[in-house]
């Protein structure tokens, strides 16, 4: 396609908002000196029209005035981002713990190229122990540090998806649950839950190869499920078909995926979820009554 030579103007004159402008609007265009004159081309004849009278916008000071629209344009961009920013930060100040434990798998999610790559990592697994017995295992875990390690397997994550889900998750129980508990009381129920699966996993399977927050994800299920119920006005509540749901999905992929998925966890998870979920629930009850 030929260039067509759309307008000429004197050298001192200043066609950097023309220019701007129509690149705005996606103009191919091109400039070039020529017998001491600034020559503009263009490759459509529809604009060239446009060009000119955005020239003459220019010569007579109102093209000033289109590139203030466009500023302010960019100004309403930058305080929406402002905004924007403002909310999510409100957000994560809503649930604190959940917020720092996604920030601690986003960021070992990043270490480890998203379980890619574990090479330095190897500390986060759940420690090889050896036992003879449940009580043997218990014991082990008495240890400081050992016990430190049988929570951080749920900071692994092996894929996008596996870690987006859990996270989606994690915000929408731990919003729930840290808007209306005592944030001391919520640190607890997570590291028992995530304790509880994640032993569950180790011990009947014999392998430490494994991670996710999947079994923190199905104790809080269980853990709102059942408070909701004993005390319905908790502000803590779940959808009996959305556990029932979650029921299904983990004795499914239990079924059609055990060698993927840690079903152990999964199990372990949920079940202490629902023993927190009653002991809380009791000790809320009992609070209350005496209260009235």
């Amino acid at each position: 396609m030929k260039r067509i030579r759309a307008a000429c103007v004197p050298l001192d004159f200043d066609l950097r908002p023309v220019i701007a402008a129509l690149r705005r609007a996606g103009c191919r265009l091109q400039v070039s000196e020529e017998s001491g004159e600034q020559v503009v081309w263009v490759w459509d004849v529809s604009q060239v029209e446009p060009l000119q009278r955005l020239i003459e916008a220019q010569r007579r000071g109102e093209l000033v005035v289109h590139e203030n629209l466009a500023a302010n344009q960019n100004r309403g961009y930058a305080q929406a981002g402002v905004a924007l920013i403002w909310r999510l930060s409100l957000f994560l100040k809503s649930c604190p713990l959940a917020s720092t434990i996604a920030a601690l798998c986003l960021i070992i999610a990043l270490m480890s190229q998203l379980g890619r790559d574990l090479r330095g990592l190897e500390g986060l697994f759940f420690p090889p122990l050896l036992f003879s017995s449940f009580l043997e295992l218990a014991l082990e875990l008495i240890d400081p540090s050992l016990f430190l390690r049988s929570l951080t397997p749920a900071l692994l994550h092996f894929g996008e998806i596996h870690l987006v889900f859990n996270l989606l998750w994690l915000f929408y129980f731990g919003r729930q649950i840290e808007r209306v508990q005592p944030l001391l009381l919520v640190a607890v129920v997570y590291v028992v839950i995530t304790l509880a699966g994640n032993v569950a996993q180790y011990y009947l399977t014999g392998s430490n190869a494994f991670g996710g927050l999947s079994g923190l994800i199905y104790g809080l299920v269980g853990y709102t499920w059942l408070l909701g119920i004993m005390v319905p006005n908790s502000r803590i509540a779940l959808r009996s078909s959305t556990f029932l749901v979650f029921v299904v999905a983990m004795v499914g992929m239990a079924i059609f995926a055990s060698s993927s998925i840690a079903s152990e966890a999964h199990a372990g998870g949920l079940f202490a979820g629902l023993v927190a979920g009653f002991c809380v629930g009791l000790w809320q009850r009992g609070r209350s009554h005496l209260q009235s």
